[in-house]
């Protein structure tokens, strides 16, 4: 039952239909971009089967330090509680020793609420557990979407359940034996076909080693690349004004604001991060997206906005809260 929940169509099930228009409800105008999306890296290791990394266009580079410097450094001083991510479509393990260093630096310069996602695979190298431990991070959000090797690797292309299972693992030992506050563990999964059979072991298996669990429905990126899941209907009278791209502002690794957290491909571009300010380029967003989406003026999106079907997976569940107050800003509301 619990599997079949996570698989009927969004907009073909009443009871996720009316969660959808509750999250819509909630939906207002902020000032500034409650959760920050920022892009360090695009390079990443795995080839996962949900993922339209493999199909990516644009170039995979770092992020130059100056722009992240400018982007903390506002946040900081206009909205420290930000939810600032410093992943985007990367994996930023790979930046190494210049990764903690900038959350290091955001720190530094006051922002107060980072949040940050990785697929794991480099958790067992180079002291990346306890960096993780002793860095400023509120939460660390593990992608791992399987609960056994087989599921694991089926779905994470590239990487080995011998290296990651057993990193996480320690991780959240020595956060539990320590008796450590932050940063929150947080073990996430994407609902599919291949591991929908393994979503109740799973919850069970990250509780007992003191994590929270994030299950989510698996989205389409758009629909810019091959990733399709029948869980998203495209053709549907029913929509709602989309929560990604309302609460959300995504930067990549060259400074470009784009439409949403989901615009890898970078579609639609406000501006840069090097040009105008976060405030200047989130007032461009509302012009171009938001107003539109809030007032239904369904002709009036941007084209990226009518051949996306993601707003569908809003709402991601989260269990065994161990810190209270960590989790995203909109949870709260809900």
């Amino acid at each position: 039952m619990y599997a079949d929940h996570y698989l009927k169509q969004h907009v073909c099930d009443p009871d996720r239909r009316a969660h959808l228009l509750r999250i819509e409800a909630m939906l207002q105008e902020h000032p500034f971009p409650p959760q920050l999306v920022v892009e360090n890296t695009s390079y990443c290791n795995l080839r996962c089967v949900h993922c339209c990394h493999r199909e990516m266009i644009r170039p995979q580079r770092h992020m130059e330090r100056d722009i992240w410097n400018k982007i903390v450094e506002e946040v900081g001083s206009t909205a420290p509680n930000c939810e600032l991510w410093p992943t985007f479509y990367g994996e930023a393990l790979i930046l190494g020793d210049k990764l903690w260093d900038r959350l290091d630096y955001a720190r530094q310069v006051g922002c107060r609420n980072l949040v940050l996602n990785s697929n794991g695979t480099l958790l067992h190298r180079n002291d990346n557990i306890e960096k993780v431990l002793q860095s400023p991070l509120k939460r660390f959000i593990l992608s791992l979407d399987g609960l056994n090797k087989e599921t694991f690797e089926q779905i994470r292309v590239r990487a080995k359940w011998s290296d990651v299972y057993p990193a996480v693992v320690e991780l959240c030992r020595k956060r539990v034996e320590r008796k450590q506050e932050y940063p929150v563990i947080i073990a996430q999964f994407s609902v599919m076909h291949q591991n929908a059979h393994e979503i109740e072991a799973y919850s069970k298996y990250w509780h007992a080693m003191g994590a929270e669990v994030k299950i989510r429905p698996m989205l389409e990126w758009t629909a810019s690349g091959s990733v399709r899941t029948d869980t998203i209907v495209h053709e549907s009278n029913f929509r709602i004004a989309c929560p990604w791209g309302n609460n959300t502002m995504a930067i990549h690794q060259d400074g470009s604001v784009v439409a949403c957290a989901v615009d890898y491909e970078g579609r639609l571009k406000a501006g840069n991060v090097r040009d105008k300010t976060i405030a200047e380029l989130w007032q461009i967003l509302e012009a171009q997206l938001r107003t539109a989406h809030r007032e239904h003026r369904w002709s009036d999106i941007p084209a990226i906005c009518k051949g996306c079907s993601d707003w569908q997976t809003a709402g991601a569940s989260y269990e065994n809260e161990t810190v209270e107050g960590t989790r995203p800003f909109w949870y709260y509301s809900d």
